[in-house]
């Protein structure tokens, strides 16, 4: 008898009920998600979109991502009087481009995450920087309290360390990043997009993890973004996590829908482009 007919329940009434919850929230039944990072603030400095932050979200949510990613305050300002808010992942870390590039600090905890109903916690790291071991280790203790609680963990998992020199950014540096996060337990892993199919390929490949993208600078196009979607999906990613690229869009509920084409319906980025008219 296989052990899909008998009547063992490998999940009971353990945290991992919830873990399987939150994270099916997130990817429903398609197993991809289109999440929109809202949390860019403090990494980048609040442009004119976040600072408009309660128009943004209504945009945003217009457009019906499968979840957004915000801090704790943030969180609370969007989400405490939406009837339906969307769901969402806390983001627990962050690092600063003008003050402390390499370094993400702690901003929230898992018991945050679970006493604000979100749906995943997430942590950065910055691999191949001098504080490396201190990322990993606040990234371990990360991950060993969001599985006693059933709490899904995402990394952040970047090469933005300033030991890798000239091979920052390259497909090796995008792997040792999402694989040092998948070697720790997490959930779900976004990196940085390597410029191909093939070579993302290889990071999805090598990254036992659900691996999703971010998405960058913005864009010249947003048919560029579209290409750079379509590409990422193509080689097997679970999904996209976009800020700048979204919510930097002309009409960021057009940009989403598109998106969302190109992820759970798996169009061209030319097919989704026509969403944008």
């Amino acid at each position: 008898m296989s052990i899909e007919n008998t009547p063992f329940n490998p999940i009971g009434v353990t945290s991992a009920l919830g873990r399987t919850i939150r994270l099916r929230r997130l990817f429903g039944t398609t197993g991809k998600a289109l999440v929109v990072a809202l949390d860019q603030a403090v990494p980048r400095g609040v442009a004119p979109q976040l600072a408009r932050i309660q128009d943004t979200y209504r945009s945003v949510k217009a457009g019906n991502p499968n979840a957004i990613t915000v801090t704790r305050g943030i969180g609370s300002t969007l989400l405490g009087n939406d009837p339906e808010p969307l769901p969402w992942i806390l983001k627990a870390s962050s690092f600063s481009v003008d003050f402390h590039l390499t370094l993400d600090a702690t901003i929230g905890t898992v018991d945050d995450a679970v006493r604000l109903g979100a749906d995943a916690v997430a942590v950065g790291i910055s691999a191949g920087s001098s504080v490396q071991p201190q990322m990993l280790e606040m990234l371990a203790a990360t991950v060993e309290r969001a599985a006693e609680v059933g709490m899904p963990t995402v990394c952040h998992a970047y090469p933005s360390g300033e030991l890798w020199g000239d091979r920052k950014g390259s497909v090796e540096s995008v792997l040792y990043a999402a694989r040092a996060a998948a070697e720790l337990g997490v959930d779900v892993v976004k990196t940085w997009y390597t410029g191909s199919t093939e070579s993302f390929a290889q990071v999805v490949a090598g990254t036992p993890a659900l691996v999703m993208v971010a998405g960058g600078a913005k864009a010249d196009t947003d048919l560029e973004v579209l290409e750079m979607a379509e590409k990422v999906m193509q080689a097997g990613a679970a999904g996209l996590t976009f800020g700048r690229n979204v919510w930097g869009a002309e009409d960021p509920a057009k940009m989403i829908t598109a998106l969302r084409a190109i992820v759970h319906e798996g169009v061209s980025s030319s097919v989704a482009a026509k969403h944008l008219s």
